[in-house]
Formats: C-alpha cells, structure tokens, sequence
C-alpha cells in the first residue's frame, strides 16, 4: 500500500484533506492490534471522530479501489449504500 496507493498523489491529498491517518507499528502496539483485531498487515481501519469504529479492509487495495473506498467513506455513503452501490453512482 504504501509504495503503490499511499505515495498516489490524489490519495495522499484526500486522505490528509479528510482523515486524521495514522500508522501503527503492531509489533510495539499490541494492544492497539488487538482491540482493532488486526489479523494480517496492512490492515486499514477507519473510525468515526468519535472513535466507533466503521470498517476495516485487510489486506493490500489498489490505489483505484482505495480512492473510491476513501470517497465513499468520507461521504457517509456508508450508512445507506454498499461500497457497490455507491461505486455505481460515482461511475454514472
């Protein structure tokens, strides 16, 4: 993720833009792994600003999918669509 996605520049800008992105070092944060149940690396959680948790996707996403993943999230479209619904709509 991070030598294909992370370094894109329209990801980097959104993600900075609308999200408050952080890396954990699993090894010295057990617990944090742990409450977020992170099984395999990269694993990318997202949280609401109040800390519940929304979703998390393990596993590497390419930089196309992580950008719609990103859109459809700080949209909120994730209360009402499914990530394929909203994909649908931001393709019309």
């Amino acid at each position: 993720m991070e030598a294909e996605s992370f370094i894109q520049p329209e990801i980097s800008r959104f993600l900075t833009t609308n999200f408050i992105p952080i890396r954990v070092d699993v090894d010295k944060e057990k617990k944090i792994a742990s409450t977020y149940y992170v099984r395999s690396l990269p694993t990318s959680w997202f949280l609401e600003s109040g800390g519940e948790k929304i979703t998390s996707i393990p596993g590497y996403v390419n930089p196309e999918l992580f950008l719609i993943i990103l859109k459809y999230i700080s949209s909120g479209s994730y209360k009402t669509l499914t990530l394929m619904e909203f994909k649908k709509q931001s393709t019309k």
